[in-house]
């Protein structure tokens, strides 16, 4: 059952008091186990409509949503906010193992959980990697009502490495002196991630290229919002039976830091509520 927290926060509060209302937040989430039984976190608070929020590589539901302001603004909306931490990253289990990651493995995650808390049909919200989760989430599962999808690509190049590239980057992950994947390491010490995980991550995971075929699969209503150096996202967009398109004056890594991302995502959901007859 999602427990009510409302985080709102006037502009006289000093940061301590946000920071202790974060770690309540955080000290309310539970773990369930998936499919395979690894051991995944969540949080759920608030309440109306579910939204599963999907973070992105290196990053966790703290990270990504509510550092970035996202969950709060969110929050007060009347949205039931459920955040997972992705395998092998932030308060879930992160094996060593390359055979625990696949994208499939995840859009199972997220089944998984919507059936632990008995969910027949939710919202998705991705970043990044989590956007590529919740596009296969609905081409595998019938859950999924719509999906908002923040920094898209059709083919990502986490995701597209071949095997010795895959292996080079994940030594990079765990070398003292890496020539590579910088960026990806310091978010992952922003949020607290195992890089022997997240090297087993970087070798086992593998999910196809997405064709305009494979998204048109997709009959849910999307949202696609990319930054300015994302792909065109009214031509990702029109990939999608129902897709509509934003585009951000901002890079792809500061997407969810943008005041006009969870705006547009709001009033996105809004209308899909009030189309489904239920607003």
């Amino acid at each position: 059952m999602a427990t009510t927290l409302l985080l709102r926060f006037p502009a006289h509060v000093v940061r301590p008091t946000v920071e202790k209302a974060v770690g309540r937040l955080f000290s309310m989430g539970e773990k369930f186990r998936t499919f395979d039984w690894i051991e995944l976190f969540y949080t759920d608070s608030g309440q109306g409509e579910p939204l599963i929020m999907l973070h992105g590589f290196t990053g966790s539901s703290r990270l990504d949503w509510v550092e970035t302001g996202v969950f709060d603004r969110m929050n007060k909306c009347g949205r039931r906010l459920i955040m997972l931490d992705a395998r092998g990253h932030g308060e879930s289990d992160k094996p060593h193992e390359p055979l625990s990651y696949s994208g499939r493995a995840m859009a199972r995650d997220v089944n998984a959980l919507a059936r632990h808390l008995g969910l027949e049909s939710y919202d998705l919200v991705g970043y990044s990697m989590g956007a590529r989760v919740a596009v296969e989430t609905a081409l595998m599962f019938r859950g999924p009502r719509s999906l908002v999808l923040a920094g898209f690509q059709m083919r990502d190049t986490y995701w597209q490495w071949n095997k010795a590239e895959r292996r080079a980057k994940a030594r990079n992950m765990l070398a003292d002196n890496p020539k590579s994947m910088c960026n990806a390491r310091a978010r992952a010490e922003r949020s607290g991630g195992d890089r022997k995980a997240l090297a087993a991550w970087i070798e086992g995971v593998i999910v196809p290229e997405y064709s305009p075929a494979d998204l048109a699969r997709v009959k849910r209503p999307v949202l696609v919002v990319n930054g300015e150096d994302d792909p065109d996202a009214e031509s990702v967009a029109g990939c999608f039976r129902d897709g509509k398109a934003v585009v951000l004056d901002t890079p792809h890594k500061d997407i969810l830091r943008d005041k006009a991302f969870p705006r547009h995502t709001l009033s996105f959901l809004k209308k899909v509520t009030v189309g489904n007859g239920e607003g």
